[in-house]
């Protein structure tokens, strides 16, 4: 982290847009490593949960009141990971922030002036319109996220990993069989990989995959862009994305940022095998390109909010 000890940041609180900490969800893990990462650098940085509802319609003032209360009170339950320093905002601080919200937000729920998009998967993959403005400043987690639209620069990557070393390593055991998740590949979902039954792995926990990864030969992965296709590879699991329709080989690595170790299909199985340990080697050295991201999303704020 030396080199981030004296980069521009803006005077202005960053203001990150997270749902609760959960180990299962990608999205919420950046969104909680930003927040943390920030704040390690010494950035006044906080995380922000959309209240769904305002009680607007209740006519009566009592029970409005309570009602807000009582959801203020809910949002003080917001669950953090405990390695991690991820603070709510406080109320007077959120006008006055730079608000940073993930393309699963529509529109600007919390009127800011000053808003980034942060696109952690393609606008609109999950059926949610993002409704991104001219006005907003679009940094992406993958280049493709952002190939549809237009004037978005490639120093817009902005890109964390929580690896997760701790859980995920191949501990040597026998393997057979294979398994899968499906999480947002749905598309090819009913392509079940022949002859063996594949374990499926949605719903799990990071402790239940990781025992799976290391008793097992083969991980097919329906979601193409997904960090479990790192896990695998780090347990000793072959990762064999699930070729997804009109999405070449080619295009897709062009869109994937640690390239070795991964099939796109099952005929790079010898070639993802053979690439593993260039793989791990490269998630290691990534941790220095991901600080370089962080200087460069610092520098954009600072010029664009001051």
């Amino acid at each position: 982290m030396s080199q981030l000890a004296h980069v521009e940041r803006p005077d202005r609180p960053i203001i990150v847009n997270c749902p609760s900490f959960d180990e299962n969800s990608g999205g919420a893990i950046v969104l909680h490593a930003l927040v943390d990462r920030l704040r390690k650098l010494g950035v006044e940085a906080y995380a922000v949960k959309i209240l769904k509802k305002d009680y607007a319609e209740v006519d009566a003032h009592w029970l409005r009141a309570l009602k807000r209360w009582n959801i203020r009170r809910k949002q003080t339950r917001f669950k953090t990971h405990p390695s991690m320093d991820v603070p709510v905002a406080p109320k007077e601080r959120i006008g006055e922030g730079i608000i940073v919200y993930p393309e699963t937000v529509s529109g600007n729920p919390l009127g800011a002036s000053r808003v980034v998009r942060w696109l952690l998967n393609r606008p609109g993959y999950l059926g949610i319109d993002s409704k991104i403005a001219s006005s907003d400043e679009v940094f992406f987690y993958q280049k493709v996220f952002a190939q549809d639209i237009q004037g978005i620069p490639d120093t817009r990557l902005l890109q964390l990993r929580w690896l997760r070393e701790d859980i995920y390593s191949d501990l040597g055991l026998p393997r057979s069989g294979s398994c899968r998740m499906i999480r947002k590949g749905t598309n090819t979902a009913g392509q079940v990989p022949q002859p063996d039954p594949a374990i499926l792995l949605d719903g799990k926990s990071h402790a239940e995959i990781a025992e799976v990864f290391n008793r097992t030969e083969i991980f097919y992965c329906h979601d193409p862009y997904t960090m479990y296709a790192y896990y695998a590879a780090l347990c000793g699991c072959i990762p064999v994305v699930i070729p997804q329709p009109n999405l070449s080989a080619k295009d897709w690595r062009a869109g994937f940022e640690l390239k070795k170790g991964v099939a796109y299909g099952e005929e790079e199985i010898d070639w993802a095998r053979s690439t593993r340990d260039d793989l791990i080697a490269d998630m290691r050295a990534a941790t220095e390109r991901e600080n370089e991201t962080v200087i460069r999303f610092l520098a954009t704020l600072k010029a664009r909010f001051g």
